[in-house]
């Protein structure tokens, strides 16, 4: 194995699954990619929700609802991909050989793609068990994952559960 792809998502799960992530790349030698797929969740709660202005007039003059969500998505992701940075960072100083990449939309089309890009040996996810109206009503993206994958996928339970 020469490249693992771990994908986190800033859950109680990414410390684990990080950890499990970073040892076995260690041990192996291999090449760590860390992978962090921005939502666009803001941006289409913006677009889709009434106008500010009905809430509060002082939002009038405010260039509209396409603007504010761009803004909340951009600093957003401006704060993720500093996490991101430090996540990488941390990684190497510990003696991994880690590189983080930030991606925005569908996190396991993506997450599917960046591997193969890469041709990754394995992929590592966490696994959250929201439940199964959890499951239904969003879906899971490391069953999507793993049914799509071009390469193993390793799931790291939450600890605390």
């Amino acid at each position: 194995m020469k490249t693992l792809l771990v994908a986190i998502d800033f859950s109680e799960t990414t410390d684990a699954v990080l950890r499990q992530a970073a040892t076995l790349a260690k041990a192996l030698g291999a090449k760590l990619w860390i992978l962090h797929v921005a939502s666009d969740e803001i941006q289409a709660l913006a677009y889709e929700t009434m106008p500010f202005s009905v809430y509060a007039p002082e939002f009038v003059s405010m260039p509209g609802d396409v603007q504010l969500s761009r803004n909340l998505s951009a600093e957003e992701c401006k704060r993720e991909h500093q996490q991101l940075l430090g996540i990488s960072s941390s990684l190497r100083e510990e003696g991994a050989n880690a590189q983080a990449i930030l991606l925005k939309g569908d996190a396991a089309k993506l997450i599917v793609e960046k591997a193969a890009d890469l041709q990754a040996d394995i992929v590592v996810l966490g696994s959250h068990g929201h439940g199964r109206l959890h499951k239904a009503l969003v879906g899971s993206v490391s069953e999507a994952v793993i049914r799509h994958a071009p390469c193993s996928v390793m799931i790291v339970p939450n600890p605390e559960k």
